[in-house]
């Protein structure tokens, strides 16, 4: 059983490694935002014991004049990425749940598990949408 648990250690550690080194850049950008949010982010590259994924950081800060709440509408991020030819690998959405206010900060987590030797991008926007 211990023996399983190092060589898993070794094999994600090798992993990172590989990923590290061999892995492209990936850019990202903000290409749309309708929302009082200003945005913050960053990738990396991880290894896990199922293989290779792409987690993309983001922090949000809402620079309005009021809260943002979850009634009514609602900021929605998406974080779209892609390849080099401009093909979507995968997509997917947040809405807040919670307030956030004036001058506070949210973090947001999008992850990319598939097709992580292909991606080159990602897109990040913020757009309203009723609750």
């Amino acid at each position: 059983m211990h023996r399983r648990a190092v060589l898993g250690t070794l094999a994600a550690g090798f992993g990172t490694l590989v990923a590290g080194c061999f892995g492209s850049r990936v850019d990202g950008e903000v290409i749309s935002n309708e929302t009082p949010l200003a945005f913050s982010h960053e990738y990396s590259t991880q290894a896990t014991y199922s293989g290779t994924r792409v987690v993309v950081d983001v922090t949000a800060e809402n620079q309005g004049i009021e809260p943002i709440t979850p009634e009514g509408r609602v900021p929605r991020v998406v974080c779209t990425f892609l390849d080099n030819g401009g093909e979507t690998l995968h997509r997917s959405g947040l809405e807040l749940k919670r307030s956030i206010g004036v001058e506070e900060t949210i973090t947001l987590e999008f992850t990319l598990a598939v097709d992580v030797d292909d991606v080159s991008r990602y897109a990040l926007r913020s757009e309203w949408v009723e609750e």
